[in-house]
């Protein structure tokens, strides 16, 4: 096959971010088979070769997957509504695999440029233990974790490598370019970006609420899941008349069904859930509302309405964004002439001829 230097690729600064925002998009019209592709595994090659590393079909097959697991862990949870459709997942039109290819280049660049100036690349182990912990602690417990990677088709080290690439590429990016921004500027654009971003900076409307939840499991006995929802009905129909939180705590000692939230919960409304607790009237209690774990009976004390935040409120996070997006141009001018100078070499002959499912966007920049 040909071989030949790759620079058909024109970088803008938010390439990563719409590589991310596009996957996610795919994501977002397809649902999971119960099972995922273990069974049906495709002989791994190499697509395309940075200097002397290769990306194989594996990385790129399991990229989309990854970006959006690192992206939001909540995809992988099997209790959404719409599931991702893994056979469609593992095989996205080849304009997708071009993006995904692409992304996958920068970061075999990115990881050299790591090693050779000595950010050791087996030096991460304990902050993506951190990130892996507060991915298993979406789920009940670590059995219901691994299972959700299994369906997926991925290996708990893949997951692990991942999210080391998103660290040490963040951190590489801060240590190479974060001196090269001038903070003056940043801070004179500021007030500005807030005037014309006033509605990314509104405070959602919350609630607060308490809340006794009846548990029960899809896997639990018959006659148990019976017992669960009648005492759920009991709890609601006493937390509607005359009984307290602490009392029917009282009523009830050390129930191994129950657990209670007797502190008042203020979260932001941004779940069917507390959508549906946001429904009641204040002081109202909820019938049963049916949660994963059982059936949640809620006391709704107080809504709050939405509410614009103050510069003052923001002006931090304002500063966050203006660097990101000053250090994401810095890199991707970086990127770009890395990949002028580098041994690129697409081997697999239908993404080779395909190109940038970006480079529209990028020419409206």
């Amino acid at each position: 096959m040909e071989d030949r230097k790759c620079t058909d690729t024109s970088l803008s600064p938010f390439y990563t971010l719409r590589i991310i925002c596009y996957l996610l998009l795919c994501l977002a019209f397809i649902g999971i088979p119960s099972s995922g592709l273990s069974e049906e595994r495709i002989l791994d090659y190499i697509v395309a070769v940075v200097n002397d590393q290769p990306i194989t079909f594996r990385e790129l097959e399991n990229e989309l997957i990854l970006i959006a697991i690192v992206s939001n862990p909540l995809i992988i949870l099997g209790e959404v509504d719409n599931e991702l459709n893994i056979r469609e997942l593992r095989s996205p039109p080849d304009t997708v695999k071009r993006a995904i290819l692409e992304a996958l280049i920068d970061q075999k660049l990115m990881l050299r440029k790591a090693d050779d100036i000595g950010m050791l690349l087996w030096s991460w182990g304990k902050r993506v233990n951190t990130e892996i912990q507060a991915l298993k602690a979406l789920y009940r417990d670590e059995a219901l974790f691994f299972a959700a990677l299994e369906r997926l088709g991925l290996e708990y080290q893949e997951v692990e490598e991942r999210i080391k690439t998103v660290l040490i590429v963040n951190a590489l990016t801060v240590r190479q370019f974060r001196n090269r921004i001038d903070e003056k500027q940043i801070n004179q654009r500021m007030p500005q970006y807030f005037e014309q971003h006033r509605s990314e900076f509104i405070e959602p409307a919350q609630i607060q609420f308490q809340y006794i939840l009846i548990r029960s499991r899809p896997d639990d006995a018959a006659d148990l899941q019976a017992t669960s929802k009648s005492l759920a009905e009991t709890i609601s129909s006493q937390l509607r008349t005359v009984a307290t939180v602490q009392e029917i705590q009282a009523a009830y000692p050390d129930h191994p069904l129950l657990r209670f939230q007797e502190e008042p919960q203020t979260v932001p409304i941004d779940t069917e859930i507390r959508g549906t607790i946001a429904d009641l009237v204040v002081n109202e209690v909820s019938q049963p509302i049916p949660v994963p774990e059982g059936y949640l009976v809620a006391k709704l004390l107080k809504k709050t309405p939405p509410r614009q935040k103050t510069y003052p409120e923001v002006s931090q996070d304002i500063q966050d964004i203006l660097i990101t997006e000053e250090l994401q141009k810095l890199r991707e001018a970086w990127l770009a002439e890395q990949k002028a100078a580098a041994d690129i070499r697409i081997l697999d002959a239908e993404l080779k001829k395909i190109p940038l499912v970006l480079d529209a966007a990028q020419d409206q920049n």
